[in-house]
């Protein structure tokens, strides 16, 4: 591709820049930017007192800005097991966007690398995004009018499966409500409608309920008869916060079977979160003591962490330290 002024009789092939601005049939009209010029073009270039114009000119080895932005798009979107569709904008730029609710997926460093071409710009949402069906999470800009076919088709194969969208999954959940003496029924309903909200907002419409004593050996009993039930997830909350390894819900849960992954998350709010685990023949049950914030509908780190099991994403104790990017919500 090259960048040149031509005297007004040589410029057909060539691309205009910018917009520009005519006479055509006494009515003004508007040669936008990226138009090929043609001989039709030249003769209104012409007749509007145009003696030379600046403009680009591809080779054979060239694709047009539009051309190249449709196939970095399909590049990106052609697993539809990765639940993405684009459109082209005409301008050297195509959008991505969801084709399913869930969480957007990809690894950061990989779009960094995919930028270090200063032709190709394509800029995405946060990584574990939650999203929405139809929602625009990435657009990619041509910078240039033209670009080289063979570094294109390079940068083309890189963006395959670079980008997804995992959509949540219906599971059978179990909200484990605890009191100390006397029931605040207030507060047991708040945060069963709370929860049920926030469960919702991910696709899974009931969810069952147990009020019980806030005591170990009451609570153990009824996370092993949600186990043998083979729940999905268990969800508990209690009177206040887990304020330690040995209190009573992740004393419960330890004399359940279940296998405490951690304590307390690098997400605020959220942070004294407990996630535990309990590997059945048939599938893996999490359970998680709630933080006390759960009680609130804004996001917190239980947010994050429900996202990510409902979308079938294995957890470990390292991935809960790169909650810590980001994890600052309020």
């Amino acid at each position: 591709m090259i960048f040149k002024t031509v005297q007004i009789q040589k410029c057909v092939g060539y691309i205009l820049p910018e917009n520009i601005f005519v006479i055509k049939n006494g009515k003004k009209v508007k040669l936008s930017k990226g138009t090929k010029i043609n001989q039709q073009i030249k003769n209104i270039l012409v007749s509007n007192g145009f003696k030379q114009i600046s403009g680009f000119l591809l080779s054979e080895n060239d694709f047009d800005e539009n051309k190249a932005s449709d196939l970095i798009a399909r590049s990106i979107c052609t697993n539809k097991l990765n639940n993405l569709n684009y459109k082209n904008l005409n301008t050297g730029r195509s959008n991505i966007y969801s084709t399913k609710s869930g969480l957007f997926i990809y690894n950061a460093n990989n779009l960094i690398k995919l930028n270090n071409n200063s032709k190709i710009a394509i800029s995405a949402i946060r990584p574990f995004s939650k999203v929405e069906q139809n929602q625009e999470l990435i657009t990619a800009k041509v910078i240039p009018y033209g670009i080289d076919k063979k570094l294109l088709q390079k940068n083309s194969l890189r963006l395959k499966d670079t980008f997804r969208v995992a959509p949540f999954q219906k599971k059978s959940i179990t909200l484990i409500q605890t009191f100390d003496n006397k029931i605040n029924e207030k507060l047991i309903i708040k945060s069963r409608n709370v929860t049920q909200k926030r469960l919702e907002l991910c696709g899974i419409k009931k969810i069952e309920e147990i009020i019980i004593p806030h005591k170990e050996n009451i609570l153990c009993n009824k996370i092993q008869i949600c186990i043998n039930r083979n729940v999905d997830i268990i969800l508990i909350i209690g009177p206040h916060a887990i304020t330690h390894i040995k209190d009573v819900i992740p004393n419960a849960i330890s004399k359940s079977g279940a296998k405490i992954i951690r304590f307390g998350i690098p997400v605020e709010p959220g942070n004294l979160l407990l996630l535990s685990k309990f590997k059945s023949s048939n599938n893996d049950i999490y359970i998680i003591g709630m933080p006390s914030c759960a009680k609130s509908p804004k996001e917190n780190g239980l947010d994050w962490v429900l996202w990510r099991i409902l979308c079938n994403i294995n957890f470990k104790n390292s991935n809960l330290n790169e909650l810590s990017v980001g994890g600052l919500i309020k």
